[in-house]
């Protein structure tokens, strides 16, 4: 936190002791440290050696500037240097006006000379200094006094005075807990219903203006409340533009620039007032309420320090990890412990998980969590500038209420997600935009048909439009201007397109959405060719190739000639085009082992320019007709707050051995998530193909994360080269597990 620590006192006097005994190494600044980063110790004329001062204009050149990079960031530190004339404290004063930085001395000024010249001969001796210099140091301490804005307190003190205590709020009749208010005044005039009420307090978590329409009135409320006793508010990362406005110093934030500033302005916002407004705001609220400690800071934190006077205020503000982490979910990890309570039948011993230690923070909410995120979290981000809600949370003697008041008053920007206009599509055009696009390849395979497809230029640079994500297991027979077969739209894993990032599903997706088991095999597909009233069997952009004849193949052995026909009568009839997972565990294996080759029915797709196919009840029973394996539905979701905890849970167990899943929100839209296990292996899959071809020099050391990683690169590096190449990763992974075990 923003608190500057000098320490005084004549050379020898115990600083350094002082900094090992509170374990302070990590937050002090020590001029000598400097000086030896500067040059090494110095002969001296009777063959001692010695620090050399002589550098000392660059040395504290150089701690001023290490000092202001952390006072950046608000972080706690020590100066250790002896500080003994007042201009040498008084010389901070700048910059800890600036960073809004208490300023303490701990004083060593009376430990006696006699002792001080006994500790000197103790030191190392490459530290000894002058007896001289250190009788200066002592007259000096003795008629220089430490400036009164400073903080005085001895050594002995510092633990009591710097540990950072809550402070017991248990006389107010409630709390309010006020999110991220974001210049929507009417949402936040809505909550307080006629103004504060005298015997209850007001925490507001930062975060004030930018992004909505009213900032003008927000910033003068709080102008008018700042110096009312039951209203605390925190500093918010936004709040750093109002500062700057109001010293008339350079604005790094385009939407504070072009649309806050002129608010304040056209309003005659007085910039005095916004200083002193500023000066009120604190870093963060430690405090006690019954049998309740809560601590509210803006951006949230993982877990309660030891003691918050050695966090920076930067973490307080933005929040601990990057902004995508889910810090209600880190603390709810790290705070909760677990007790044995009797209970259930016959009152046994069970484990339950407790905590009477709460978090209520703002700032971020990428996975639209609710206001209760985790069982002693409650984020306040609701995204009320965006027409959200404006989040609040009170305590009582009855406990918690979260309350949510929906903004209306607030400009709607554009979503993320492209908007394909499908009526625009003829088979015509499209047949013309697939043969004259930048990123789409044809390749005629015979009989008037050509199949179409994304290329690997597409693919390698993420260049995806409404047209080239049709292009993928596509065939036209170019002369009846027919498709003949196709499979889906090309669709992306969660978190690799902007439209698929965890934050975008949570705006974007219908619920309910169906989770369907991704099988590991690769795709096939069945359609249906009028010019030559013939079944199209395809796979990877071929009519002919090894894999489409590999699902010709299965085709013809996993159905019986009467079946076939009616297959065959069901995609003319309907428009229809089969795809199917191809499992072939000799010919094609992948990652998932699996016991048998089969056929699995993904989906009926319409032969249409504009995508469709079958629901899922039809696609059943079309199975059971025909007497194959239908995809598995996993389960049916109703809302997002479910969605997020089961995406969060699978994406961290090992220990589901498949490929993954594919998710299909109720408005067609289609995402997919491959699994740890999965994704291990494939990537192990890589290294063994490097290590089979001498290529392991080319393996990134950073890539072998986990002792898995590593055991098994270990383990492959001691196999013959030939024998890695010839085995498939399955084989591979069979034989490691055996070994090991």
């Amino acid at each position: 936190m923003r608190h500057l620590v000098l320490l005084r006192g004549a050379m020898g006097s115990g600083k350094s002791t002082f900094i090992k005994e509170n374990k302070l190494e990590q937050f002090t600044l020590s001029a000598d440290d400097i000086r030896l980063l500067f040059q090494t110790p110095v002969m001296t004329e009777n063959g001692t050696y010695t620090i050399n001062a002589k550098n000392d204009n660059k040395v504290w050149k150089f701690l001023f500037e290490l000092l202001e990079e952390r006072m950046k960031r608000g972080e706690f530190t020590v100066i250790d240097a002896t500080h003994a004339k007042t201009e040498a404290i008084s010389r901070y004063k700048q910059l800890a006006q600036s960073y809004r930085y208490r300023v303490s001395v701990v004083d060593f000024s009376n430990v006696s000379l006699e002792k001080l010249l006994e500790q000197n001969k103790l030191r190392p001796e490459y530290k000894h200094v002058p007896d001289h210099a250190i009788m200066n140091s002592y007259e000096r301490m003795q008629t220089e006094n430490v400036p009164k804005w400073v903080n005085v307190i001895k050594p002995h003190e510092f633990q009591e005075v710097m540990q950072f205590k809550p402070i017991d709020l248990s006389e107010w009749k409630r709390i309010h807990h006020i999110g991220d208010i974001h210049g929507c005044y009417t949402a936040l005039m809505e909550y307080l219903n006629g103004g504060l009420k005298e015997d209850e307090l007001y925490i507001f978590v930062g975060d004030l203006l930018d992004r909505g329409l009213e900032n003008d009135k927000v910033l003068q409320f709080f102008i008018d409340i700042k110096d009312n006793q039951n209203v605390i508010i925190l500093e918010g990362n936004h709040e750093h533009h109002i500062k700057t406005w109001s010293h008339d110093e350079e604005c790094v934030s385009r939407v504070f620039e072009n649309s806050t500033q002129p608010q304040l302005e056209q309003a005659g916002i007085d910039k005095k007032d916004v200083r002193q407004l500023y000066r009120r705001l604190r870093q963060l609220v430690y405090y006690t309420y019954g049998d309740k400690t809560v601590v509210v800071t803006h951006g949230g934190i993982s877990k309660i320090p030891d003691n918050f006077m050695f966090l920076s205020t930067e973490q307080l503000i933005k929040g601990v990890g990057d902004y995508e982490l889910d810090i209600d979910y880190a603390f709810e990890n790290n705070e909760y412990s677990s007790k044995q309570v009797r209970g259930g039948i016959g009152n046994k011993l069970m484990l339950e998980w407790f905590s009477t230690v709460y978090q209520i923070h703002g700032h971020r909410n990428i996975f639209r969590l609710p206001v209760q995120a985790a069982k002693n979290s409650f984020n306040l981000e609701g995204q009320v500038e965006k027409g959200g809600h404006l989040r609040v949370v009170t305590l009582s003697k009855d406990g918690f209420d979260t309350h949510e008041i929906k903004n209306k008053v607030f400009k709607l920007n554009k979503g993320d997600i492209p908007a394909i206009n499908e009526d625009e599509l003829t088979i015509d055009n499209f047949l013309e935009y697939l043969q004259n696009h930048k990123y789409i390849s044809e390749k005629q395979l015979g009989g008037n048909i050509s199949s179409f497809n994304f290329t690997r230029k597409a693919f390698n640079d993420k260049v995806w439009d409404d047209i080239n994500v049709k292009a993928r297991g596509l065939f036209i027979n170019t002369n009846t201007k027919e498709i003949v077969s196709r499979s889906y739209n090309k669709f992306f894993n969660v978190n690799e397109r902007s439209f698929t990032k965890i934050s975008a599903l949570a705006d974007n997706m219908k619920f309910p959405v169906t989770i369907y088991d991704k099988p590991n095999g690769y795709l096939g597909t069945v359609g249906y060719d009028s010019e030559t009233d013939e079944l199209v069997f395809t796979s990877k952009s071929e009519l002919r190739g090894e894999h489409a004849e590999w699902v010709k193949e299965m085709f013809y052995k996993t159905f019986k000639l009467d079946t076939i026909q009616f297959i065959k009568d069901t995609l003319k009839n309907m428009n229809l085009a089969l795809v199917f997972e191809v499992i072939l565990v000799e010919k094609d294996p992948h990652i998932i082992e699996y016991n048998e080759d089969k056929l699995i029915l993904l989906d009926m797709v319409k032969r249409d320019v504009h995508y469709g196919k079958v629901d899922y009840e039809n696609l059943q029973l079309f199975g059971r007709q025909i007497g194959i394996e239908v995809k598995e539905k996993v389960s049916v979701i109703d809302n997002w707050t479910d969605f997020y905890k089961w995406y969060r849970e699978i994406t961290n167990d090992w220990s589901i051995e498949k490929e993954g899943f594919v998710i299909e929100d109720s408005s067609g839209f289609m995402t997919k998530i491959k699994l740890p296990y999965y994704n291990f292996w494939k990537q192990m899959r890589g290294i063994k193909d490097k290590i089979g071809r001498k290529h392991d020099h080319m393996i990134k050391g950073s890539s072998l994360y986990t002792p898995l990683h590593n055991k098994f690169f270990s383990w492959a590096k001691t196999k013959d080269k030939e024998y890695l190449k010839k085995s498939n990763i399955i084989q591979l992974r069979n034989d490691f597990l055996s070994e090991i075990n």
